[in-house]
């Protein structure tokens, strides 16, 4: 046999206290909860909301100032917006094309959304001047694979734990946002929507990255309403996700009222367009609220 020698007992280094987390995840913890309105879908491929709210402008701001080293942020995450899907490779728009898919999201952003033209009075008049609100309340640290966030290396989840504000985007983000949309009304938008690149193979090739996100799939609600079902209203009182705390169920049910939305949406566009686009996940659908690797 051999003898093992003997040692000094070891100190095992203490559990990590609250104050030493990460100060990413520190800074996201502390945030606060706010809402976005979706606006529209828009012919960048994508759903546009009207403006990211001063307590997410705040977040981002925080960050990027405590971390010098991050790259400058993206001008896609500088207003929310959410990637539907992309042309497949190979494929171009024609102009008539490109005036059909912009009719169908007018009529479908009309259909869904409070902040079109007429829109607005005739929900008011009817009762329902409420739209569909979506409360970012979480933000995911996410390592991905591809683009489209269809595949995925790791992903962190931190819940805003800084309260909820309900106020309202600025004005100024709001109109800030409508101006990029008016854009596809634009005479000669056909030759920047034409253009070649960001098809299938850009979104779904290999490309490792690490973003910020909110996700839009309503499956952490849920898990959370089921609570609120079997233990009554009084079980929204010790919620962890401020957007339940703050909304009730109608949070769960403005996150399933938007993808019934997408959902019709993509069926109009495919059978104008029979082939032309290639669809993300819903799992991968999500608000990119900052680029941290590119």
């Amino acid at each position: 046999m051999t003898a093992l020698p003997t040692a000094p007992p070891r100190l095992e280094p203490a559990p990590p206290a609250a104050s030493s987390l990460p100060l990413l995840v520190a800074e996201l913890e502390a945030a606060v909860a706010s809402c976005l309105e979706p606006a529209a879908f828009f012919v960048s491929w994508q759903a546009r909301r009207g403006g990211f709210t001063q307590p997410l402008i705040e977040t981002k701001e925080r960050i990027t100032a405590a971390h010098p080293s991050l790259p400058p942020e993206n001008p896609g995450s500088k207003w929310p917006k959410t990637s539907l899907g992309c042309l497949r490779d190979g494929r171009r728009l024609a102009p008539d094309e490109l005036a059909r898919l912009i009719q169908i999201c007018k009529e479908e952003s009309a259909a869904t959304f409070r902040h079109q033209p007429g829109v607005q009075q005739q929900q008011q008049a009817a009762g329902k001047a409420e739209g569909i609100r979506l409360t970012v309340d979480s933000a995911a640290v996410v390592l991905f694979e591809c683009r489209s966030l269809e595949r995925l290396l790791s992903c962190q989840s931190v819940v805003f734990q800084g309260g909820f504000d309900a106020s309202p985007p600025r004005q100024e983000e709001v109109a800030r946002v409508a101006s990029i949309v008016a854009e596809q009304d634009s005479p000669d938008y056909w030759f920047a929507a034409s253009k070649d690149g960001y098809r299938e193979s850009h979104y779904r090739g290999s490309h490792l990255g690490a973003t910020l996100m909110h996700p839009l799939l309503p499956e952490p609600w849920e898990h959370e309403a089921g609570e609120v079902a079997h233990a009554g209203a009084a079980a929204l009182s010790a919620l962890a996700r401020p957007g339940l705390h703050a909304r009730g169920l109608r949070e769960l049910a403005d996150r399933q009222a938007l993808l019934a939305a997408v959902a019709r949406f993509r069926a109009r566009v495919d059978a104008a367009l029979p082939g032309a686009y290639a669809w993300f996940s819903d799992a991968s659908l999500h608000i990119t609220l900052r680029a941290l690797i590119n």
